[in-house]
């Protein structure tokens, strides 16, 4: 009979329950890795605004041809060009401009005028590292001193309100991150205190019994090691899915997100929810190892308290 009881506490000692603390973890990291998503496709259209975003070199008059492959070459070698490809730039010489224009505008202004006033044009897109004002300014004068270079434009106006809009969104996210990943703390803890409330009498007998903290711990860790890693990999797979159906839905042939950084988000989540388990674990077992028998008592009365009230409130709204 006394190895029958033993049997039976070794296998309820460090249980709480699965499905319900599995499904509020997983909810929690879910809406997490949500969020994080669309910070980092905000990121990553920030940064393809700012990788597409044009600096206008005009080149001087007569130049000749030797001079403008010597102007590309000393651009290419600038570490602020956004690659070393010819896809970074692009050259358009005054005669192309002038027929562009002269379509455009359906006229031939350069038989009017007599003369070709364009000048030949290389178009460079920055590296998205370089896109503030102060940077831009410094690449401005660095063009200048280039020999056959005669001005540099970039829309300024433009550049700094896309600039002000970033840090304004990157502040609102910051800040909604925040808040989101408190919510899920709460929640978490919460939820494992609920689960780990039929273990206090348990918890108590073991240290009556003369079990050490660490003893008693150590089931309730492991349990918490093991429900955070799976909320984690439901959240992920979840969180994939999802993601798989946005794409699907806006026809895009390639993710804005990256393989990668998608691989980050699930592992940052996974290592999360284990924390997180194993935190709240530890907090909510280690109130019951610090709490008297009365204590537990006091608890356990005012959880029944608690339930009958919501009871009463359920049976009165159900008879009116």
């Amino acid at each position: 009979m006394y190895k029958k009881r033993k049997k039976i506490a070794k296998k309820t000692f460090g249980n709480f329950p699965f499905i319900s603390v599995i499904f509020s973890v997983s909810l929690s990291l879910l809406l997490l890795g949500i969020f994080s998503f669309f910070v980092l496709s905000s990121y990553e259209v920030k940064k393809l605004i700012q990788e597409n975003t044009e600096v206008n070199i005009y080149l001087n008059k007569e130049i000749s041809s030797s001079q403008v492959d010597q102007v590309k070459t000393i651009l290419f070698s600038k570490d602020y060009v956004l690659s070393k490809d010819e896809s970074t730039l692009n050259y358009i010489s005054s005669e192309d401009a002038a027929k562009e224009f002269a379509e455009e505008i359906g006229e031939d202004f350069v038989n009017f005028l007599g003369n070709n006033p364009l000048r030949d044009l290389i178009t460079l897109k920055i590296n998205s590292e370089y896109f503030e004002f102060e940077k831009l300014s410094g690449i401005e004068k660095d063009i200048l001193e280039i020999p056959g270079v005669y001005e540099v434009d970039y829309s300024k106006e433009m550049i700094d309100d896309i600039n002000k809009n970033i840090r304004n969104i990157s502040l609102v996210f910051s800040g909604i991150f925040c808040i989101l990943f408190l919510i899920s703390i709460i929640l978490i803890n919460n939820t494992l205190k609920i689960a780990l409330f039929s273990q206090r009498f348990l918890i108590r007998s073991m240290q009556l019994v003369g079990a050490t903290a660490n003893y008693i711990l150590k089931p309730f860790m492991l349990r918490g090691l093991a429900y955070g890693f799976i909320s984690g990999i439901i959240s992920s797979g979840l969180l994939y899915v999802i993601i798989l159906f946005i794409n699907e839905k806006i026809n895009a042939s390639n993710m804005i997100v990256g393989v990668e950084k998608l691989s980050i988000i699930f592992i940052m989540l996974t290592l999360t929810g284990i924390l997180m388990v194993m935190a709240s674990t530890y907090t909510s077992v280690n109130k019951y190892l610090n709490s008297t028998l009365d204590d537990l008592y006091t608890v356990s009365y005012t959880h029944l308290r608690a339930h009958e009230t919501r009871g009463n409130l359920v049976c009165r709204l159900l008879l009116e």
